[in-house]
């Protein structure tokens, strides 16, 4: 059995030191890209693009909280003067395995959405985006690759689509995590329990199945067992261990609740 915190550190020297590596293998497993809404950059209007990943059969990339094993895709971003760029928006994640450990990645197609805002006045008719993305994909085996994207866009006053990309990114955006007020959950430990309990309460008739937590931020990692009861109000109770790399001093527990086909952002804070 593999030491997962010694096998973590070692794909992060990998991911981070093996240039040569990678940039042999820099695709495998996997075709990426990067693309945008529009064609055409409006002054001071913001604008979708997203870096588009189509996982070869068997592979998979990491979601911001990897879970015990894995690196999350990262976006560094070289903008003209003026622009700025948000941080990634995250579909959902997905259960899935490096070798024998279970981890939170994507084997779906997926689109990781970031919303450009450019200045109020651009002088150039054209501008460039240019994104330097590094990502882990792994089956059996893992490949780290990095790659630099730049995009060409016109400058007008007046968006113009480009259909396919703005077809994925559409879809994309449905698969972002949101709040829905028909749940609720709260936090019965500490932010420095060992043990995070979270009371769940549903809509009425929900059943308790395929049910599973995904911090955002590593509270929760992917080799902790997850325990749900049923409780006589109809509420759920989930109970799981809390990761040894947990950041400390949590105010909150922002995740995303699976349960069933469905899946949803909750943000229950720390009381004490």
């Amino acid at each position: 059995m593999y030491n997962l915190s010694l096998l973590k550190i070692t794909m992060v020297s990998a991911l981070l030191g093996s240039a040569t590596l990678s940039h042999a293998e820099k695709n495998q497993g996997l075709d990426i890209g990067l693309i945008s809404e529009t064609t055409t950059v409006v002054p001071g209007q913001p604008f979708t693009v997203g870096l588009h990943i189509h996982h070869h059969e068997g592979y998979h990339t990491y979601w911001q909280n990897p879970g015990s094993v894995g690196l999350a895709t990262k976006i560094d971003w070289k903008l003209p003067e003026g622009f700025t760029s948000s941080d990634i928006r995250w579909p959902y994640p997905e259960l899935t395995k490096m070798a024998s450990h279970p981890c939170h990645g994507y084997e779906r197609d997926v689109t990781l959405l970031v919303t450009i805002t450019p200045p109020k006045t651009i002088a150039a008719k054209e501008v460039t985006l240019t994104a330097s993305a590094g990502w882990m994909c792994c089956a059996s085996k893992c490949h780290p690759g990095f790659k630099e994207f730049t995009l060409n866009l016109n400058v007008g006053d007046q968006t113009t689509a480009d259909p396919k990309a703005k077809k994925l990114i559409a879809t994309a955006q449905q698969e972002i995590p949101k709040v829905s007020q028909a749940w609720s959950a709260s936090i019965l430990t500490g932010s420095s329990d060992k043990t995070i309990q979270v009371k769940i309460s549903p809509p009425a008739e929900t059943p308790a199945k395929d049910v599973y937590l995904f911090s955002c931020d590593g509270q929760i990692s992917s080799d902790k067992e997850q325990k749900l009861k049923v409780q006589p109000d109809g509420s759920w109770l989930l109970s799981v261990e809390r990761s040894e790399f947990s950041p400390e001093n949590s105010k909150r527990l922002t995740s995303v609740l699976k349960a069933g086909g469905q899946y949803i952002l909750i943000d229950p804070k720390y009381s004490q």
